[in-house]
């Protein structure tokens, strides 16, 4: 996916940019702003402009071509293993560093979901980040800046890319823009455009509704909805998520609801967080309880 098709990251890029430019770029850079923005692609950008032997990610350099076919050897990227980022990884990656580049200019790591590193991987990781090796770039990529560890943080050059225009949304969109309809709650439920596309293009938004419509029945009788209780449990953390914001948008409509949903709400979101970690869940008897109480 080229940048141009994704032009709320234009300003991100343009401030990186000027910051190599200038001379001021540093050689760790925290790249953060919520799901589905496109983040990964961003990165992809400056890794190019950083390889290039041209210094601009030209695309036919030989740097460029390897990068293309996706065998650069000075191009590495930090992936979870399940949930976490392990300190085995964060190790063999120090130790991979320690060498000279390959091809004799910059190398480049990418670490992607770089919240989930665990406490043992962000130490490790950390020495690099004090004593940076020469022509060495991390780019560490993030959604939740604040779980990170704060040393982590603060040795990071931060680089935030802002969530899209209502405009930019309809030109990325297109005529699937419609079906979101005027919730306002899209992108903090699921994310940013890129996201939201891929669910419009697979209809799982068409689901969310049918969960928004249960939830309103629930909501108005106390009693749960069958449907609801019939859900995986696998789905039981984002179904919450769809509660809370639909009794955020219920508040808005009627705020007298006010006092009695936000008493709830922060149980709502410990249990989001709990069910996220949970499986096989015995999803109807939590979300009757949670009703029982919106109804007192």
């Amino acid at each position: 996916m080229m940048l141009q098709e994704l032009p709320w990251l234009h300003g991100a890029w343009q401030q990186w940019l000027q910051s190599r430019q200038s001379g001021r770029l540093g050689h760790a850079v925290l790249l953060h702003g919520m799901a589905g923005l496109g983040k990964r692609e961003l990165a992809e950008q400056m890794a190019a402009a950083l390889l290039c032997e041209q210094g601009t990610g030209c695309g036919h350099c030989r740097s460029c071509t390897l990068l293309a076919s996706g065998h650069h050897p000075d191009r590495i990227d930090l992936e979870p293993d399940g949930s976490q980022i392990k300190v085995d990884a964060v190790r063999a990656l120090i130790s991979q560093l320690t060498g000279t580049a390959h091809q004799g200019g910059a190398r480049v790591v990418l670490i992607h979901h770089a919240q989930r590193m665990n406490g043992a991987a962000a130490n490790a990781l950390l020495k690099t980040l004090e004593e940076p090796m020469p022509g060495v770039y991390l780019v560490l990529l993030t959604h939740s800046p604040q779980q990170l560890l704060p040393t982590i943080a603060s040795r990071c050059q931060r680089l935030k890319v802002p969530a899209a225009t209502e405009q930019q949304l309809q030109q990325y969109l297109g005529g699937e823009r419609q079906r979101l309809g005027t919730w306002p709650y899209w992108e903090r439920l699921i994310g940013g455009p890129v996201l939201l596309k891929q669910w419009l293009e697979t209809g799982e938004i068409d689901q969310i509704k049918q969960w928004r419509g249960w939830w309103r029945q629930s909501l108005k009788s106390g009693l749960l909805e069958p449907k609801l209780a019939a859900i995986p449990a696998e789905s039981g953390a984002m179904l919450l998520k769809v509660l809370y914001f639909e009794l955020l948008g219920a508040i808005r409509l009627e705020p007298e609801r006010m006092a009695r949903y936000y008493a709830v709400m922060p149980q709502i979101m410990t249990q989001i967080q709990w069910l996220e970690r949970q499986s096989g869940v015995n999803l109807a008897a939590i979300f009757q309880r949670l009703l029982s109480q919106l109804h007192r």
